[in-house]
């Protein structure tokens, strides 16, 4: 079993322009996940199915199983020291 990092993509521009962001409103929702699976399959499905109302926001959309709408990168042991996920939000101004 592997490590699996899971987020939505940074370069999600065109589904803010359009109004199909499904991490928007910024609550009830998962923004990453870090799952142990055997592959990215099982990790995708793994964090759709502890997902929150990201799932039901855009119909027929799963954005964990998609890859239009998120990451999912496997964590190798190797390298630095690092914090491997953040899921900070600040409150709105």
């Amino acid at each position: 079993m592997a490590l699996w990092r899971l987020s939505p993509r940074s370069d999600r521009l065109w589904w803010c322009v359009e109004g199909k962001d499904p991490w928007q409103p910024p609550y009830d929702r998962a923004f990453g996940f870090v799952v142990r699976a055997a592959d990215a399959e099982e990790a995708r499905w793994t964090a759709h199915q502890a997902a929150g109302d990201e799932n039901g926001t855009l119909e027929g959309v799963s954005p964990w199983l998609d890859a239009n709408y998120s990451n999912c990168e496997e964590l190798r042991d190797e390298g630095s020291a690092e914090v491997v996920l953040v899921n900070f939000r600040h409150a709105p101004k």
